[in-house]
Parts: C-alpha cells; sequence; structure tokens
C-alpha cells in the first residue's frame, strides 16, 4: 500500500512538472522587434556612433496608417548597432531557414546599409566574409526591405550598420527575422463611408 502511494505521487509530480518544462524548452523562433511596447528599446541600447534611442516615435506613413518607430542618426563614422544587443537576447536561429531581415524603414537619403554577422563557426564578426551589402533607397513613405544574407550555420548574433556614407537619420518601423510585418491601415470613417455609398445612386 505504501509502495503505491509513492507510486501516485511519482506520478502526479510528473504531470504537474512536464507543462512546466515544455514551457521552458519552447522555442520562441527568431527575434522579431516591432515597437509596440516601450521594453523593447532594451534591446536597442548597444550601438556605436548612434545617437541613443530613448523613446519611440509614432508617426503616420502616406496611407495615414500609424507606424510605432525608433529614430536613429548617425555621429560618426563606422556607427552601428546590435539588435537584441552585443550579447544578443535571443537564441541562435538557423541561417538555412531564416535567411533573410525583413526591416520596415524610411532614410532621408540613399545609402548603402550593411549588416555583419558571427556563426556557430565563428567567434567574431568578420565585416568582410561575414557581411553583407544594400542600397536602400530614400522614398517619400516607408520602404519594406529584404536582406537576403545567404548565412550559414546557426547564428549567434548580427549588427546593423544603417548607412555608410552619411549622417542622416533613420526610422525603423520593424525588424524581423519572421517575415515581412502587415502594417493596419486605418478604418475609413463612417461620413466617408456612406457618402461614397450615396454616390452610387445619384
Amino acid at each position: 500500500m505504501y509502495a503505491m502511494k509513492i507510486f501516485v505521487i511519482f506520478v502526479l509530480a510528473l504531470l504537474l512538472c512536464f507543462p512546466m518544462a515544455v514551457v521552458a524548452r519552447r522555442d520562441t523562433g527568431p527575434p522579431e522587434w516591432t515597437f509596440d511596447d516601450e521594453a523593447e528599446l532594451g534591446d536597442w541600447q548597444d550601438s556605436y556612433n548612434l545617437t541613443p534611442i530613448l523613446n519611440i516615435q509614432v508617426v503616420r506613413d502616406s496611407n495615414g496608417a500609424e507606424r510605432n518607430v525608433i529614430r536613429i542618426r548617425s555621429m560618426g563614422d563606422d556607427a552601428y548597432i546590435y539588435p537584441g544587443g552585443s550579447v544578443p537576447s535571443w537564441e541562435p536561429f538557423d541561417g538555412y531557414e531564416y535567411g533573410t531581415i525583413y526591416v520596415g524603414a524610411k532614410v532621408e537619403e540613399t545609402d548603402t546599409w550593411q549588416v555583419d554577422y558571427i556563426t556557430s563557426r565563428s567567434g567574431s564578426y568578420d565585416d568582410v566574409e561575414q557581411s553583407r551589402k544594400f542600397t536602400v533607397d530614400a522614398k517619400p513613405d516607408f520602404l519594406d526591405l529584404e536582406f537576403k544574407m545567404h548565412w550559414q550555420y546557426m547564428i549567434r548574433g548580427f549588427r546593423i550598420r544603417p548607412g555608410i556614407n552619411n549622417e542622416g537619420t533613420t526610422e525603423i518601423d520593424y525588424v524581423s527575422l519572421r517575415g515581412p510585418v502587415l502594417i493596419t491601415q486605418p478604418v475609413k470613417r463612417l461620413a466617408t463611408t456612406w457618402g461614397s455609398i450615396k454616390d452610387l445612386f445619384e
């Protein structure tokens, strides 16, 4: 009888602990920042030759949609920032599976961006062998950029150089390794919609 009680207690303990263990091991996937929460700013503090990022700004794009952005401005040559920190706050992800960085951004001047990275087989950054450059055009509105990295192995960290030639201001709406982030459009005002319907019958 005593042995049976011990067995029941053991089984109950397993049932209680198993869900907690599953949660602890759950993979949250590759990193993504949409700047919908001020808490995300902590992941964007490690930088070099950039003005500090102190808050999230709310702006409207040409379609009237609100975008939560961070504003960064270069203060000198070789400016860069570490999404997730110089010691990443995110777990390494598979470079083969997640080969593209998706960025929503608006820049003042056309420039060349650069992304450096480290892998599970490298111990430090290499802006020649482990780096990609991308042209980012200055447009009146935000651009949905896709940086196809073609990196390999597990990615342990990366840094972004938001323009290597000028000291312009950049607004970043999102950075994601999961896919492009959908920006929802504002709901049309009822009066405007009703006016459009009336026009159909006149």
